[in-house]
């Protein structure tokens, strides 16, 4: 569905990127993990198109985005939407959520105006919201709620791919495995592929089968099946395993068993 070929990026003569390339499959969610600073969050924008100088190395259905036209444009953002890390910011606190919701369906469809606000409904019961949250403003929820709204205004509009850019940071332990439960039932659910952007290997690990490691701006892995610790071989992959908390890691462990 998305092939990376050979993507470099510098920025006042530093290397971001170093020939990076890899695949993103239909329904075969993938996780881009690494410490700040590695990259990751630079693929991310490179995929929404925020850098137009580097999308020629981005091909979307076997087509460069490079030859995109804007109707062409607005097909793919349509299909490829993103949650930010800063739930907070992400939303315009001056708009009930009801309507922060239902901006994509203003964006990319004909819908009424009563369709609208019916699909938001749908969608917040299925982030775990209640229908008459939409009534409220954004300051009115915790963090974890506010991430769930996020979710909710990028699925609305049925994407081929959703990235998620460090979902999880932040949140207690008890509310951060209730989102990854969430993402798990939408993947199995309604199809979407989500591309996790992490430092956290373990929410890698539960999430995705496919896991990219950056360093540096460099693929130092590229692995499949990557529940296995066994499957991971460089020294910063295990560095970055032993970074998880000491009663994660023993769960990963019992993983590999």
């Amino acid at each position: 569905m998305i092939e990376i070929k050979n993507l470099s990026r510098k920025f006042r003569n530093n290397i971001i990127l170093d020939n990076v390339s890899f695949k993103i499959k239909y329904r075969q969610s993938i996780s881009i993990v690494g410490e700040s600073g590695s990259g990751k969050s630079t693929i991310a924008n490179i995929l929404l198109g925020f850098y137009k100088e580097n999308t020629a190395e981005i091909y979307y259905q076997g087509r460069s985005l490079n030859e995109f036209n804007s109707n062409d444009w607005k097909n793919y953002r349509k299909n490829i939407q993103p949650v930010f890390q800063d739930a907070k910011n992400s939303l315009d606190p001056r708009m009930k959520v009801k309507d922060i919701i239902a901006e994509p369906l203003c964006n990319f469809t004909r819908l009424s105006k009563e369709d609208r606000y019916s699909k938001v409904n749908e969608i917040l019961e299925l982030v775990d919201l209640k229908s008459e949250d939409g009534e409220k403003y954004p300051y009115a929820f915790s963090t974890g709620q506010q991430k769930r709204i996020n979710l909710a205004r990028a699925i609305i509009c049925n994407p081929k791919i959703v990235i998620l850019d460090e979902l999880t940071s932040g949140l207690d332990p008890e509310i951060k495995n209730n989102i990854m439960d969430l993402i798990k039932r939408l993947q199995e659910d309604y199809n979407i592929t989500f591309i996790v952007i992490t430092h956290d290997i373990s929410v890698a690990m539960s999430l995705t089968s496919h896991i990219i490691i950056l360093k540096e701006g460099m693929v130092v892995e590229d692995v499949i099946h990557s529940n296995d610790i066994s499957n991971l071989k460089t020294s910063y992959a295990h560095e970055l395993i032993e970074a998880v908390p000491k009663l994660k890691y023993i769960e990963l462990i019992k993983m590999s068993v």
